[in-house]
């Protein structure tokens, strides 16, 4: 007897995102992905049109994920406490999955039709809301995400790795607070 595949898009999109978290984003190619299903390069077509496509839904598929997180996270708060927390969910998810900071760092190659930029406009809509604080905004939510982006791509560059958990949270607290009062110590 033959045996059935039960392939569709989600199982090839989870089987990218775990590729590439655990490889890199470089690993995530159509041959290695086609290895890791058990499958034909070939065979992939019937559910990525491309590499770009597969790395653009992947990256939706994460930033789905974070922003779920963030939701449930930030549910009941707000100010400076849902600031904060929202800036802790986006740092601890980006740690975890290391593919989609790679795949935030190369933003600017997705289309504006592309799954991923349509997941990265509604993540800025979100901290839209999470920094107006009845109709004040505590910051500019470009400067948020730049601030907590460019933190984690040196966080995980080999520049910081002397620098243990603890103080990189504490840095980050302090860079976020100075964010929003710049004379307050943090």
């Amino acid at each position: 007897m033959t045996k059935r595949r039960t392939l569709d898009r989600e199982k090839v999109l989870a089987t990218a995102e775990k590729l590439a978290d655990e490889q890199g984003l470089e690993a995530l190619t159509m041959p290695n992905l086609a290895k890791a299903l058990d499958i034909r390069s070939q065979s992939l077509y019937n559910y990525v049109a491309n590499r770009e496509e597969m790395v653009s839904l992947t990256g939706a598929r994460l930033m789905q994920q974070m922003y779920q997180q963030v939701v449930d996270g930030i549910i009941g708060l707000s100010g400076s406490k849902a600031y904060l927390k929202f800036a802790d969910i986006v740092r601890d998810f980006l740690l975890a999955h290391a593919s989609l900071s790679a795949i935030l760092y190369h933003a600017q190659r997705f289309s504006t039709d592309s799954a991923m930029y349509q997941e990265i406009k509604r993540m800025i809509k979100l901290v839209d809301q999470v920094v107006d604080v009845d109709g004040n905004r505590l910051i500019s939510s470009h400067v948020l995400v730049g601030a907590v982006l460019g933190y984690i791509f040196l966080e995980t560059a080999p520049l910081y790795q002397d620098e243990d958990e603890n103080a990189a949270t504490v840095n980050y607290h302090q860079m976020l607070f100075r964010l929003i009062d710049p004379v307050e110590k943090a």
